[in-house]
This record gives C-alpha cells, structure tokens and sequence, in this order.
C-alpha cells in the first residue's frame, strides 16, 4: 500500500523525536522527504529553553543539584522541545555510554555529561568519544580518576572496546592491559568540574595494541579504537536497531551501507544518520512501528502528544504558581518512567537498558495500561489531558467516530481486535450518550484498553 507524504513525514517525525502531531509534521510537508531530514539535522537545538530556569526551579532549596533534578530538566526538555531529535540523539548516547548516577550520585555531573550528549550527539564520534573518555561523570564511573602509573585501571579501557566502539572478539586481554596504561593520569578537579592530566601519574612508555607499538596516549587510543575495522559496523547496526527496528535482526546489507557512509565522511554521526533517515530500509513498511517504546518514550511520546509538551512551555516559571505545577507534573512523569522499567540517569549496569522486547513484561504492561489513571485521573487529581481533548467537542455522533479520534490524538493505528474489544467496552458503558456526558471514567478505562494493546507499545 502507497505512503502518503504525510504518513511518511509522521513516521519520520515518529523515529527521530517522540511523537508525530499535527503540527510537527505540517512543516515539513513542503520540503519533502530529503528535504525535511535535511532540516532536522540542520541545526538540532533548541534555544527557546531556559535550562537554569528549569533547574533553578528543580532544585529548590537543595544545597547541590541532584540527580533527580537532572532527569526531570532532561524529561522538561524531551516533553517541550521543538527540536526532538536532539533529545532523541542524546537519549541514544546516554544508553551507549551508559553512567549511573547510583555510583556517580553528584546531580552536576550527570548534567554536563547530559549536555555533552546534547551539544555532540550529531557531531563527529571521533570527537564525541574523546569528550566523552575526559567526561567527569565518566571518570568516577569507570574509576579512571584511579587509574595510576604501576597500578593501572583497565575498566575504561575495557568498555572502550567492548561497548564503545568495536564490540566483543577484535581486541585481546593484552591490548586491554596496554590500552589502560595510555590512560594513566586522566582526572578532573572537583573545583571546577573539568578535566585533568596529571603528567606524574601518566604511564608514557612503549605500549603495544593492535599489533602496532608506541608511546601512545589515551588520545591515540580512542583514535585507534575509532578506526579499527570492526568500530564502524558495530555502531551502525546499534544505529539501525534504534532507529529502524529492534524486534528482527538488521539487515546486514543496510547495516555495512550505514558502515561505510560513517566510515567514508570521517565518522560523522550526522552523516551516519542522514544516510540512514533516507535509506530504503528505514523507508519501508515492514519496518514501521518495529520499534519498542522505552518508558521514556511512551510516556514523553503519549504526552507530547495531547500537548502537554506546548502548555509547560507555557507555564510562567518567574511565578510561584507555575514554578509549583512544573516540578509537580515532571516528579509525576518522572514516577511513570521509573514504574514502566526505566530511570534517566539510572542505567542497570555498563551495558545500558536492554531495549526492544526486553521492555515487556506481565508487570510492565500491567503499569503502562495504568499510565492511563495519571493521563486523566478523577477531577482531584493533577492531570495532563482533558475530556475535552480526548472526547471533543462536539461530542462524537458514534462510537466509530470517538475511536478514530483516540488514534489520530494518540498517533496510533489500532488493530481489528483492539478496535472491536473498544467498541464492547464502551457499548457497555453507555455507549455515545456517555460520552456527550463526558464520562470520566469510562474514557479512562478506554485509554487503559488502548494503552495496553500490543500496537500501543510500538512506535
């Protein structure tokens, strides 16, 4: 079945942020399909957001940022922004280089390594990893501020090579051992939280990895790591599981195109993504709504999408009002992601959230189907649509109607089962005269029906 340019500019607004309304897809729709993924990795950032006003208003009357602090800011950003993909990128490289803030625990470290991820998510990897390898969050996570000549660390070099860049089975024991001697020395100051090398403690000898000898630094390592044959593969197929499909095994084919293209532009992610945003791949059907919804992307997708996302922006944040709703509906939200199986800044171990199906569970979709009660709770509770978004005005004339409108609100396409289980439930429920009398709870539990259908997981 032949694509509309607007189902097709949805799915892509769909994959590289979180949600696809309306009014994100419509300005699209004159560029064109290589048009509009032009402008979406044209310039990713968007500067309407006030970030230390957010976190101002977060952090309170704490003395320190905490982490909390921080993932809430970061859930504000993904919810308001109008720039998504920068978020989107940023999430992907938060589960790459995957730092806890359980070992971490200062709220201001996660942030700059957040920000990090913001500011270099499209830029060049090669650049991206040397930041990230002299990041401080980073350098408490994998205890490289330990790493000391005659007594070497191997942890960053180890992930490095495993998780990183070139993945399991093209590096020895001994080119860890040798790697982490080039790393010696690397710190940063509690102070001003930047880095730094300590030259007496730096390990400048010969090394030996990959078959090639020298003095090399840490800088030279990465370098290396970069360009080894096996890197650019390993983070293509990574690429195309979290933007294509992560419920079937890539396509080799697509996958080694991806390769090259990075590999080609001198490890542009920009380039990287670019190539695959207009591959055939990502472009067809059988890979449309292959992609399992993290917690973090069902909740910011679902909001986004009844507009929550436009209302916080508009939230007055230089007034006690608007500063007390802010932090009530981020801690909420915030709640959600951690009940659905997922905390921002809290990755289980080195290895970041294993996605796609690993996602569902009995327990997991028991409390995605539940995400309804906070969506739209009774009237004493704080909550993020309204009858009138979800119902309509006037009121739907039948319940075919009323469905069709949960789809397009909450960009979903619901199977035939979905549909009939739908139309029972709201038979039973007094059909469309509860409706125009705006029936809270029988939306409620219309929600909770499709919130817990297997099309609702995937995006």
């Amino acid at each position: 079945m032949q694509s509309s340019l607007r189902e097709r500019l949805a799915h892509l607004r769909r994959r590289t942020g979180f949600s696809a309304r309306e009014n994100e897809v419509e300005p699209l729709v004159a560029l064109g399909i290589e048009g509009a993924v032009d402008k979406l990795l044209e310039s990713p950032y968007d500067y309407g957001i006030d970030d230390e006003a957010i976190l101002r208003t977060l952090q309170g009357e704490m003395r320190n940022l905490q982490p909390q602090a921080v993932s809430a800011w970061w859930l504000y950003r993904m919810l308001v922004s109008q720039q998504p993909i920068q978020e989107r990128v940023a999430l992907f490289w938060h589960n790459h280089f995957a730092t806890s803030a359980s070992k971490v625990q200062a709220g201001r470290l996660m942030l700059i390594q957040i920000q990090l991820f913001q500011r270099l998510g499209l830029d060049n990897f090669k650049t991206l990893l040397q930041e990230v390898a002299k990041d401080p969050a980073m350098l408490v996570w994998l205890d490289g501020n330990r790493n000391m000549k005659g007594k070497p660390n191997e942890n960053f070099a180890r992930e490095l090579f495993e998780l990183f860049t070139m993945g399991v089975g093209n590096y020895t024991e001994r080119d860890i051992q040798e790697a982490a001697r080039a790393f010696t020395g690397w710190s940063f100051s509690r102070v001003t939280n930047s880095f730094v090398f300590h030259r007496s403690q730096h390990d400048d000898g010969e090394k030996q990895v990959f078959g090639k000898r020298g003095r090399f630094t840490g800088e030279q390592i990465i370098e290396m790591a970069v360009e080894h044959p096996a890197t650019a593969p390993f983070i293509a197929r990574k690429f195309y599981q979290h933007f294509i499909n992560d419920v079937a095994p890539p396509d080799e084919r697509t996958v080694q195109e991806l390769a090259r293209a990075f590999r080609e532009s001198g490890y542009s992610i920009r380039a990287l993504m670019r190539r695959l945003l207009l591959t055939p791949a990502f472009w067809s059907r059988a890979n449309w709504r292959k992609r399992v919804k993290s917690p973090v992307e069902f909740v910011v997708g679902t909001l986004r999408q009844v507009g929550v996302g436009e209302r916080l922006r508009q939230l007055n944040l230089s007034e006690g009002a608007g500063q007390r709703v802010l932090a009530a509906y981020l801690r909420l939200a915030t709640q959600w992601t951690r009940r659905i199986g997922q905390t921002l800044l809290y990755p289980p171990d080195v290895a970041g959230w294993e996605w796609g199906k690993a996602w569902i569970s009995s327990t997991t979709m028991l409390e995605r189907m539940r995400f309804a009660e906070f969506l739209l709770p009774d009237r004493r509770g704080v909550g993020f649509a309204t009858l009138h978004e979800l119902v309509g005005l006037p009121a739907p004339r039948t319940l075919d109607e009323f469905i069709q409108r949960l789809e397009s609100v909450l960009d979903v396409s619901l199977l035939p089962p979905t549909r009939q289980s739908l139309r029972e439930y709201l038979e039973k429920r007094g059909g469309v005269a509860a409706l125009r009398q705006r029936d809270r709870q029988m939306v409620q539990g219309a929600l909770q029906i499709v919130f817990s259908s297997a099309e609702y997981q995937m995006m």
